[in-house]
């Protein structure tokens, strides 16, 4: 199941009109419950007796389709992280954290391998300014009918200043960052490096929770493939007010050298850590 994402899609479409984003759909929107921003008392998530259009399920895990199907031409779909609504993906033992990644992962993959399908979306929001509107931990796994992410994000994009490497998987500080400053990338090479990559993947969004923690609460997980290069590609994104230069100008900013040097070295510490 897994080798089928690590060599991607052949056939993935790379054209769209760019005048065309996304359509949200503000009346559906409208209806959506908060548990972010508004104190709701309620959680969708931890009443799964009422869970409506559920996929598949795995112990805690849940995979379904999203009630408020916001964006128009797409599949929106959700995967329940745990029955716990004050969970988090960066406290989770090692082994659960893997096990929820195959999970959701393979659901990546029955999207993908969808035609109806131009690309499909795979993230994770965390904290006040991660976009997120439920507090209860999940995913989302949307795929986009009219809109491929090929034509707005390259491995480019993926690709910086080497924290760690191995033969299997390599873990960089952006060189390209979509939106600025100190991006985190993480690239699966082999599936043999899968454990690894989980570990990892938790280690830097801890990471990003401790070093930015008088800054944000937040961060977003993104995942990618892309059809000319093997492999699962990830993207841990500290979250903050988006910088000016880049809402007017789409012009992304990197730390100065020294203050990067810093970084790289400091998450490499937390990476090799787990090997002591």
């Amino acid at each position: 199941m897994l080798q089928y994402i690590l060599h991607g899609r052949s056939d993935t479409m790379t054209n769209r009109d760019y005048d065309k984003p996304l359509e949200f759909d503000l009346a559906i929107g409208k209806q959506k419950p908060n548990t972010v921003r508004r104190h709701e008392k309620y959680c969708p998530f931890c009443d799964v007796p009422h869970l409506k259009g559920i996929l598949d399920k795995k112990g805690p895990m849940i995979w379904l389709k999203n009630a408020f199907p916001v964006l128009k031409n797409t599949d929106p779909t959700l995967i329940i992280e745990t029955d716990n609504d004050d969970g988090e993906f960066t406290h989770y033992t090692p082994e659960y954290a893997e096990s929820l990644l195959h999970f959701a992962v393979s659901k990546w993959m029955i999207m993908r391998q969808n035609r109806q399908f131009k690309s499909v979306l795979f993230y994770r929001n965390y904290g006040r300014l991660s976009g997120g509107t439920i507090h209860h931990p999940h995913m989302q796994v949307i795929g986009l009918k009219e809109y491929d992410y090929h034509c707005d994000v390259r491995i480019e994009h993926l690709k910086g200043q080497v924290v760690l490497a191995t033969p299997d998987l390599e873990v960089n500080l952006s060189d390209h960052p979509l939106i600025g400053f100190n991006e985190f990338n993480l690239i699966l090479h082999h599936d043999r490096g899968f454990s690894d990559f989980s570990r990892y993947l938790q280690l830097t969004a801890g990471y990003i929770t401790e070093r930015y923690a008088q800054f944000t609460d937040s961060y977003n997980l993104y995942f990618y493939y892309f059809p000319e290069k093997p492999g699962i590609f990830a993207k841990a994104v500290p979250r903050f007010l988006t910088n000016p230069l880049y809402v007017g100008y789409r012009i992304p900013q990197i730390t100065d050298e020294n203050s990067r040097l810093e970084t790289v070295r400091a998450l490499k510490n937390k990476l090799l850590s787990i090997k002591d």
